[in-house]
């Protein structure tokens, strides 16, 4: 791909933002399907409405979700389902509502007109376990899976065995269930890559190297990163906790997420958690943020996630801070080949016992489903969750999104697409690690993991008036300061 088709596309693309997004791209007309994708299920586009011969004499199961990962995913495990014996006496509404985390405080306050399920994304769910809105899952979890010998509980993996549960009145139980396990990092056009012999970096100092040698072979015409300036964080916490881990490893961040002490914000002790990330906040200063003008595409600043992954995708940039999920939710946009490479290795980055580093995956604060305790449905939405966790669901899962579940199942025998796959190869040869504290503060909003907002849009807005180092010093400052009144 030449520089002068890169920057053709990059006019074209830009031409088309505008009429895209107020035509709202994708989706299509509604219309009733049936046999073919869904076998001989039928499914209504407009209506959401999926069922098998018909719905009358059936239950509704209503089910909203996002369309990040795309919608196939949803519509294939509610197909099958229907079509076994644990769905034969339900048919499927299904709402896709890319709002629906950020309304569902609201919607469960309100405590009417709820669907039964709810796939949502990072959100405060603890608080609304403690409100008493969410169903208890306890038995749900200790489900035998159908078909299977295995308990739902027991094909669990990592965190998620106790992820889920919270505090209500004092008692611990499940409220909420798993969801997808994304893998993050640094997606590169492949197709650039080759085009012009640039080599996948494997440390950050091949990163810095691999970035000057972008603006020098491409004239500056093509920048090493373009990122979405309007999301907060603009998904560049997806290479810097990355980094953050590797130097400060899974047990000192687990530390950290307990909030035992303010100290554990202090970045200038060598013993807290936080001085990796004074360390990863100072490389991200040292490589982005004194090179902004050099290796950040223009327009960076202004975009959302679709834009920048449009911009990615018409060759503005080589690279990208995101996810395992950009091939779902914008590949119609992407034509160059692309995959995700491992974050590369910070220079003091942890070592196992043969002297090998560590490799961290950090998946992001965990999507989930719930069932609100109000919904009409919820033997039947139990149901439906405890068949997607069929070792087939997962797999169709996995070969649809190209992400894992967090469940024991195996994934080495998939068909999955060159991009899927290296997203897969990180997972297996990773430690996957998310936030996960049941702290008063965390569950109560006092302390995030970045307690005075985002450090990296900062930084790269008021570098040199913010500093990695003064940063991180406002925030220590900041929650000693408040520690007494929150505790």
């Amino acid at each position: 791909m030449k520089t002068k088709k890169i920057m053709a596309a990059v006019l074209s693309a830009v031409a088309l933002f505008g009429t895209c997004f107020a035509a709202g791209c994708g989706g299509g007309g509604g219309g009733t399907s049936s046999g073919g994708d869904y076998g001989n299920v039928v499914f209504n586009e407009r209506t959401g409405e999926m069922y098998l011969d018909t719905m009358e004499g059936k239950t509704p199961i209503k089910i909203t979700y996002s369309a990040g990962n795309g919608e196939e995913w949803m519509r294939q495990w509610c197909r099958y389902f229907l079509e076994s014996e644990e769905g034969k006496d339900y048919y499927m509404l299904l709402t896709v509502d890319e709002q629906a985390t950020t309304s569902m405080s609201s919607r469960l306050e309100g405590g009417s007109n709820l669907d039964d399920i709810y796939y949502l994304l990072a959100s405060p769910w603890q608080s609304y376990a403690s409100l008493d809105q969410l169903e208890n899952l306890d038995e749900l979890y200790n489900t035998q899976i159908p078909g299977e010998e295995e308990t739902i509980l027991g094909k669990l993996t990592g965190t998620w065995k106790t992820y889920g549960q919270a505090y209500n009145q004092n008692e611990l139980h499940y409220y909420i269930f798993p969801s997808s396990t994304p893998v993050t990092g640094i997606v590169y056009n492949k197709t650039m890559f080759d085009e012009y012999g640039w080599e996948v970096p494997e440390t950050v100092t091949e990163l810095q190297a691999l970035c000057e040698q972008i603006v020098e072979d491409t004239d500056g015409k093509i920048a090493p990163f373009v990122y979405p300036g309007r999301v907060s964080g603009g998904y560049w916490d997806f290479i810097g906790t990355n980094w953050w881990l590797q130097v400060t490893g899974e047990e000192k961040m687990n530390e950290f997420m307990q909030f035992e002490s303010p100290e554990v914000f202090n970045s200038d002790s060598i013993a807290s958690p936080s001085y990796g990330k004074l360390t990863m906040l100072q490389t991200f200063e040292d490589l982005i943020v004194k090179n902004k003008e050099r290796y950040i595409a223009r327009m960076s600043g202004s975009y959302d996630h679709y834009q920048a992954q449009q911009a990615f995708g018409a060759g503005l940039a080589a690279m990208i801070p995101n996810g395992s999920w950009i091939q779902s939710e914008s590949g119609e946009d992407i034509e160059d080949e692309i995959r995700m490479m491992e974050t590369p290795l910070m220079e003091d980055a942890l070592e196992d016992e043969n002297g090998e580093p560590i490799r961290y995956n950090y998946s992001g604060q965990p999507s989930f489903a719930i069932i609100p305790k109000a919904a009409g449905n919820k033997e039947g939405a139990k149901a439906f969750l405890a068949f997607t966790c069929r070792d087939d669901m997962l797999q169709l899962y996995t070969e649809l999104c190209g992400a894992p579940m967090p469940f024991d199942y195996d994934v080495d025998s998939l068909e999955l697409n060159d991009f899927q796959q290296s997203c897969i190869d990180i997972w297996k040869n990773s430690i996957t690690w998310f936030e996960d504290s049941r702290s008063p503060l965390w569950t109560g909003l006092k302390v995030r993991k970045f307690n005075s907002g985002d450090p990296y849009v900062n930084l790269i807005i008021n570098y040199p008036g913010t500093t990695a180092d003064s940063w991180c010093a406002a925030e220590y400052a900041g929650v000693k300061g408040a520690w007494d009144d929150w505790n």
